[in-house]
C-alpha cells in the first residue's frame, strides 16, 4: 500500500552545512581558492561542487547556478568566484548567519558587496590594493555582487531560466528573492577578491538583462477564472487603474483586440 508523506512544518532536509560552488575555467586558481576555504575550517559537513569550463564554456553562470541550487546538499549554498581567497573563518560566517537570522528570519541571500540605492554601495571586501568596510552590518540591500553569494537553501530560491552569460546573476537572484517576499543583506564576512570584474563584458550583458526584465514587468490586464484586474509595479497605477471608471476603459481596450482575434477560445458548457 502506498503511504502518504506528511510534511513537517519546521523540518530540515539538508544533509550538510555548506555547499561551496564555483564556475571554474582555471583549475589551478580554483584549487588555491578551495585550499583557502579548507584552511579556514570549511571541511567537515561541507561539499565542493564545480561547473568545469576548463576546456570551453560548457555552462554559463545562469545554467551552472541553476544546477548548483538543484543538487547542493548544504543548509547554505555558497556561490564563489575562483579568484577569491578566504580571510575570515567558518566560525565568523556562522556567527554572521546567526546574527542575520536573529535580525531577519526572512532573509534568503547574503554576500559581501551590494547596492542599496543611488550612490549607496554596501561593502565588506578586500582587494590586493585596499579594503572596503561599510559600518553597521548586516545591512539590507537590493542587489549583491557575484564574487560571493550565500544562499539559504530552505528558501528554494532559483534563477531566471531566460537569461544567459556571466554577469548580473547576483542582481537577478536578489530581484527574484524580493519578488517572493525574501530579503538580501551584506554581512561582515571578509574575503579577498583578486579582481574587480570585467566591466566591458558586463556592459554587453546589461542590455539583454534590461530587455528581459522589461518583458517580465510588463503585466497589465489580468483575467482569472473568478475576477479581472490591472497589475503593475506602480502602487499608484494599481489604485487608479482598478477604480471602477478607469478599469471600465481598460476593459474596452482589451475587448476590441479580442473581438477581432482569430485565437478566441470559447468554453463549451454541458448540462448534466
Amino acid at each position: 500500500m502506498n503511504q502518504s508523506f506528511s510534511l513537517q512544518k519546521n523540518a530540515t532536509y539538508h544533509t550538510l552545512d555548506f555547499s561551496i560552488c564555483t564556475i571554474v575555467n582555471d583549475m589551478e586558481e580554483y584549487e588555491v581558492m578551495k585550499k583557502s576555504f579548507i584552511e579556514k575550517g570549511f571541511i567537515d559537513n561541507c561539499e565542493y561542487i564545480i561547473a568545469d569550463n576548463c576546456k570551453g564554456n560548457q555552462f554559463d553562470a545562469y545554467q551552472a547556478i541553476a544546477h548548483f541550487l538543484k543538487i547542493a546538499k548544504g543548509e547554505f549554498i555558497i556561490i564563489v568566484h575562483q579568484d577569491v581567497r578566504a580571510i575570515d573563518d567558518r566560525n565568523t560566517l556562522n556567527n554572521c548567519l546567526t546574527e542575520l537570522q536573529n535580525k531577519d528570519s526572512n532573509w534568503a541571500i547574503c554576500g559581501n558587496a551590494g547596492g542599496r540605492g543611488y550612490h549607496q554601495n554596501i561593502l565588506h571586501i578586500s582587494y590586493p590594493s585596499h579594503s572596503d568596510k561599510s559600518p553597521g552590518l548586516p545591512v539590507r540591500v537590493k542587489t549583491l555582487d557575484e564574487n560571493l553569494l550565500v544562499i539559504k537553501r530552505a528558501t528554494n530560491i532559483t534563477i531566471s531560466p531566460n537569461l544567459a552569460g556571466f554577469h548580473l546573476y547576483g542582481t537577478d537572484i536578489c530581484i527574484i528573492a524580493n519578488f517572493l517576499g525574501y530579503s538580501c543583506y551584506v554581512i561582515p564576512f571578509m574575503i579577498e577578491h583578486l579582481s574587480k570584474g570585467n566591466i566591458t563584458s558586463l556592459k554587453k550583458d546589461e542590455g539583454n538583462f534590461i530587455n528581459k526584465y522589461g518583458e517580465k514587468m510588463k503585466i497589465g490586464f489580468l483575467q482569472t477564472t473568478c475576477t479581472q484586474f490591472y497589475l503593475s509595479n506602480s502602487t499608484f497605477k494599481n489604485k487608479l487603474y482598478n477604480t471602477k471608471f478607469v478599469f471600465f476603459i481598460i476593459k474596452q481596450f482589451q475587448r476590441y483586440p479580442y473581438l477581432f482575434s482569430k485565437d478566441k477560445i470559447k468554453s463549451v458548457h454541458t448540462k448534466f
